[in-house]
């Protein structure tokens, strides 16, 4: 049986990951992070969770083994975690843009 990749399936990462924060300083936690084309937005979204604490609306770069982008804090979880929004094309593979080259 063959695989089909489904394009209404959100694509992600789950991993290490790196934030650097705005004075400069970095942080290695754990990250979930999932991208889907919204089609209100029409374009690609991205956003997770990480397995640390920042404070919200605190701007940042995410880098994983495959990039970086910009992200925001969006909100803290009872465990936590930070959840984010992405700013840019996201830090992991999306087979959707990497298709389009976008």
């Amino acid at each position: 049986m063959s695989e089909q990749h489904d394009h209404d399936e959100p694509e992600g990462y789950a991993g290490p990951l790196t934030l650097q924060l705005p004075d400069g300083s970095e942080r290695v936690a754990e990250g979930h992070l999932v991208s889907r084309f919204d089609p209100l937005a029409g374009h690609t979204v991205w956003s997770g969770r990480v397995a640390t604490e920042v404070p919200v609306r605190t701007a940042f770069v995410v880098r994983t083994l495959h990039g970086e982008s910009r992200a925001e804090a969006t909100e803290h979880d009872v465990w936590g975690n930070t959840r984010v929004r992405g700013l840019d094309r996201p830090p992991f593979p999306v087979e959707l843009l990497d298709e389009s080259g976008v």
